[in-house]
C-alpha cells in the first residue's frame, strides 16, 4: 500500500556565497529527509535555470516553484540569506505553512 503525500513543500536554504556542490549535497539530504516524511519536495536547483544565471533569474524561477506549494521547510543557517527572507516573506503572506521537522 502506498503512502499518501501530506503535499508540496518548497526547501529553502542558502545557497549564494556557499560552495555549489556543498549546497547540492545539502539540498538533496533535505530532500531525502523530507520524502521519508512523506512529503513531495521541491528542490530550487531543479528550477530549469542554469547554475551560472544572475541570482534574479533563479528568484524568479524560485518564486514560481514555491507558490505551487503548501509549505515551505528553512534549512539551517535561513536568517542569514536574503534569499531565504525572500522566500519565507512569499510564503506566509501566500498562506504557505512553515513545516519544522
Amino acid at each position: 500500500m502506498e503512502k499518501k503525500s501530506k503535499g508540496k513543500v518548497y526547501i529553502s536554504g542558502p545557497i549564494a556565497h556557499y560552495d555549489l556542490s556543498e549546497r547540492k549535497t545539502a539540498f538533496a539530504k533535505t530532500a531525502l529527509y523530507l520524502k521519508c516524511s512523506e512529503y513531495d519536495t521541491v528542490n530550487p536547483f531543479d528550477n530549469g535555470i542554469h547554475d551560472d544565471a544572475p541570482w534574479q533569474e533563479h528568484m524568479k524561477a524560485d518564486m514560481k516553484l514555491l507558490l505551487e506549494c503548501k509549505y515551505i521547510y528553512m534549512m539551517p543557517g535561513w536568517q542569514l540569506s536574503k534569499g531565504c527572507k525572500l522566500e519565507l516573506d512569499v510564503a506566509t503572506s501566500c498562506d504557505i505553512e512553515t513545516i519544522n521537522l
